[in-house]
């Protein structure tokens, strides 16, 4: 019998479970996806078709594998001011210095006075500016949740991959455990779910447990990008940078995405000719998840603003030389599905279901646009202090 089951061990359920395991409880960790190396987890993306392409990563660390390390604060949470203090202090965040921005970075700099330096939790001691941090970072400069798992397995708790839950079990409107897809069962005091927008909520359903699936973002984005020879951004931090908007942000941002259309167009180019900008955006939270599958529709908000950031980044690109008649723009995705059990937790992240709580960006109301994983870590912290009897 464990003290608490968490699943998933992205964010969230690394972050929680360290918690709980440093401070003496008996905790198992179910991760749906397989263990994969740091540098090679863009092999566990899982691509959802949607009117915006949804790609998440199904693997042990979740997410977390393969993010830039970009982790900002949300204005909109204050009561999680502390667990933040913390969270940066265990991710070792700080802005990006001058010795990681680029040349091709360094032109888009020069072209507006609103450009921020991102925070990030990586060791730029360690970092090598190879450009691989979204596809896995083969140099450990860039935290991820296998930091936390590793802890958490030091102080006792267990560990299973490749182990997919399929529903929790509930009696008498109380947790006590879950069933995996496969047929075992695994008992518990209290569950923790934490397997993102996309899985919770489904997760939810199949227990009975009604109200999930509605209001899914997905902070949609897109590339917009052209031809600067030699620009090299290939080989630079990505996301070094951000301007914040009204409804969206801009940071540089490379995407092999770009070439294709430039091929369309008839311009012929390297990659390392390409500079570019991501746009992306506080989507309306107008998504549903079911079992049969995912709806994330662009809503007219959402197109408005996505032109808005589109007309500035090609401003901004053809100011820093890049040549006017290449820039294209890449077709829709997201990447921090959130959202989706936001209506059935309460401010703990508990359910009305006795020892069952939540601790993913399904909890975050939207519109959110921001990158969620440093907030998704305070969500943690803040649930683990409640559950602990220390907030």
């Amino acid at each position: 019998m464990f003290d608490y089951i968490v699943v998933g061990s992205g964010a969230g359920g690394a972050a929680v479970a360290r918690e709980l395991a440093c401070s003496g409880k008996k905790v198992l960790i179910l991760e749906a996806g397989p263990e994969a190396k740091a540098s090679e987890a863009n092999r566990a993306y899982s691509i959802i078709p949607s009117a915006v392409e949804i790609w998440s990563t199904l693997c042990f660390g979740g997410t977390t594998m393969v993010t830039m390390g970009n982790a900002v604060r949300s204005d909109t949470y204050s009561d999680l001011s502390k667990y933040y203090d913390i969270a940066e202090k265990d991710l070792g965040v700080s802005k990006v210095p001058d010795t990681h921005i680029g040349p091709a970075t360094k032109a888009l700099l020069d072209c507006s006075g609103d450009w921020q330096r991102m925070p990030k939790a990586i060791d730029f001691s360690k970092c090598k500016m190879c450009g691989r941090c979204a596809v896995g970072c083969p140099h450990g400069a860039r935290w991820d949740a296998s930091r936390y798992l590793a802890e958490a397995a030091r102080n006792g708790a267990e560990i299973l991959t490749s182990t997919e839950v399929k529903k929790i079990l509930i009696g008498n409107n109380s947790a006590s455990g879950v069933e995996s897809f496969n047929g075992q069962r695994f008992e518990g005091n209290a569950v923790i779910l934490c397997a993102g927008g996309i899985e919770t909520p489904r997760i939810l359903a199949r227990s009975g447990v009604d109200g999930a699936g509605k209001g899914l973002f997905v902070d949609t984005f897109m590339t917009v990008g052209g031809v600067k020879r030699g620009a090299g951004s290939t080989t630079e931090l990505g996301m070094a940078l951000v301007i914040k908007r009204e409804g969206y942000l801009l940071s540089p941002h490379y995407s092999s995405f770009v070439m294709p259309y430039l091929t369309s167009k008839g311009i012929a180019s390297k990659p390392s000719d390409i500079l570019s900008m991501m746009v992306k955006i506080e989507d309306e939270p107008a998504g549903i998840v079911s079992q049969e599958g995912v709806e994330k529709p662009i809503t007219q908000k959402d197109s408005k603003l996505l032109e808005q950031g589109r007309v500035e980044a090609i401003e901004i690109l053809t100011a820093a030389g890049v040549e006017k008649g290449s820039i294209v723009s890449t077709y829709y995705r997201g990447t921090h599905p959130g959202g989706t059990c936001s209506k059935v937790v309460n401010s703990s992240y508990a359910t009305d279901v006795d020892g069952l709580y939540i601790s993913d960006a399904s909890v975050i109301p939207g519109p959110f646009g921001i990158p969620p994983m440093l907030t998704i870590i305070a969500i943690a912290k803040k649930l683990s202090a409640s559950i602990l009897g220390r907030d």
